[in-house]
């Protein structure tokens, strides 16, 4: 049997997260992924760019249900193999109806256990996210950031999707960005790269972010040796969820909220004043629970 060859020189897929404020471009960014793209249209809104798109644009359905369904859409996509891009705009809309759902059916009575209730968003996003990544496709996950107010009455950034669904999602990223403005002028911030550099912002000089995933996988890969990467050891995460994801990469947690509770109890005992404090005590916790899983010295 002939297999086909690995090429190691090769940039990682494009598994791509990327977030961002209403109307600063993400969808239009979509479309200039690599085509054709298969949009799971969950926002209903993706005709109004898709004439950017190079290569076609075609729909997992002409349903609003399906678009927004996970399971619907995961049986659409089951033994699908694509060459182009999944794009799903956005994540958003299609978690946000089951959390609401979940939430009324505590309000009434229904289920007497709220986390009961958030049990079918867990499957539901490990479902999704596994059949989208195993077609073979380059995959743009987008959702949306607000404004709210934090426990302290201040405005804070907020992402649409919980930390339970982020960390989920983060293993099976590659990347994960967020567009950013200055003025009159758009960038895409690479807030977090898994095997690449990451921190930069590279700013639009088109206006429909043309050849801007070719300019970003250049920035983030071009270079950069990664031939020792898995024995790297981070310095830096971008946030809570990179880093939970990381610690459960490596085996050493019963589940996400295992790994949730670790972190929580780390970042109290530890009390860093900075990001890299914080990392550095997180990789020193979760090395220590792998040595004693595996009986090292």
């Amino acid at each position: 049997m002939q297999f086909p060859k690995l090429d190691g020189s090769e940039y990682p897929p494009r598994f791509w997260a990327l977030i961002g404020f209403p109307d600063s471009g993400k969808s239009t960014l979509a479309t200039r992924m690599k085509g054709p793209l298969l949009v799971i249209d969950a926002d209903m809104r993706f005709a109004e760019v898709a004439r950017y798109a190079a290569n076609g644009v075609y729909k997992i359905s002409d349903s609003a249900r399906e678009n927004t369904h996970p399971y619907y859409i995961a049986e659409k996509l089951k033994d699908v193999e694509y060459k182009g891009t999944i794009i799903v705009d956005s994540l958003t809309s299609i978690l946000t109806p089951i959390v609401l759902q979940a939430i009324m059916d505590k309000s009434m009575g229904k289920t007497q256990n709220l986390a009961a209730a958030f049990k079918d968003k867990a499957v539901s996003m490990r479902f999704l996210a596994d059949r989208v990544t195993h077609t073979g496709a380059d995959v743009l996950w987008v959702w949306h950031l607000d404004m709210a107010r934090d426990s302290k009455g201040q405005e804070a950034e907020r992402q649409s999707v919980s930390r339970t669904e982020l960390v989920r999602l983060t293993r099976n990223l590659n990347a994960k960005m967020r567009t950013v403005r200055d003025k009159n002028k758009l960038g895409i911030k690479v807030d977090w790269a898994r095997c690449g550099r990451w921190g930069m912002t590279l700013w639009d000089d088109t206006g429909t972010w043309e050849g801007m995933p070719e300019k970003l996988e250049e920035a983030m890969y071009l270079g950069y040796n990664t031939a020792s990467f898995d024995e790297k050891l981070p310095e830096m995460f971008p946030d809570p969820e990179t880093a939970i994801a990381w610690g459960m990469d490596l085996d050493v947690f019963e589940d996400i909220q295992h790994a949730t509770n670790a972190y929580e109890k780390v970042k109290k005992d530890a009390r860093p004043t900075s990001a890299r404090e914080m990392a550095a005590a997180w990789v020193v916790d979760v090395l220590r629970r792998q040595r004693e899983i595996t009986g090292g010295g």
